[in-house]
């Protein structure tokens, strides 16, 4: 994980601060949610303060936490 003195994040790195997927953090950036800039064709660099703001924002379910619960086995209906 990048220091948290950096102002500029990779794609990579804002995934791990937000704790979703780099095609979501493409995403936001491409609707203008997380502010950032292209630093190339398909490179990215996204602003710390925004991907820690976004990371607030997001559900738990966006954030890829499961629940601690596991699902029980369903049961078959007997003929």
């Amino acid at each position: 994980m990048a220091s948290p003195d950096k102002e500029w994040l990779t794609v990579e790195e804002a995934v791990e601060v937000i704790g979703c997927t780099d095609g979501w953090v493409r995403h936001l950036l491409r609707e203008g949610k997380l502010e950032g800039w292209r630093a190339g064709e398909r490179a990215w660099l996204v602003r710390r303060s925004s991907a820690l703001e976004c990371r607030k924002g997001l559900t738990s379910r966006s954030n890829a936490k499961k629940a601690t619960k596991s699902a029980s086995p369903r049961r078959r209906k007997t003929a």
